[in-house]
């Protein structure tokens, strides 16, 4: 793994549940969890997940905090 800092937030494999109980969800584990599952890996294992991927994130177009489009 490189030396990206886990985020569940940032992954490709993290999904909500749209369940109250367990809203978070990870699709590799194949679980859903209260709070995010890179902790719970981490509690579990000790270790940081090994299948975090970066999400890339899609150009939004209009860059509202470039001075040049106003």
């Amino acid at each position: 793994m490189s030396n990206l800092k886990v985020s569940c937030l940032k992954c490709i494999h993290y999904h909500s549940t749209h369940d109250p109980i367990t809203p978070r969800g990870c699709k590799v584990f194949n679980f859903k969890t209260k709070q995010f599952p890179s902790d719970l890996v981490k509690k579990e294992t000790g270790e940081d997940c090994h299948y975090y991927e970066q999400r890339k994130v899609k150009s939004k177009g209009f860059d509202f905090h470039d001075p040049k489009n106003w």
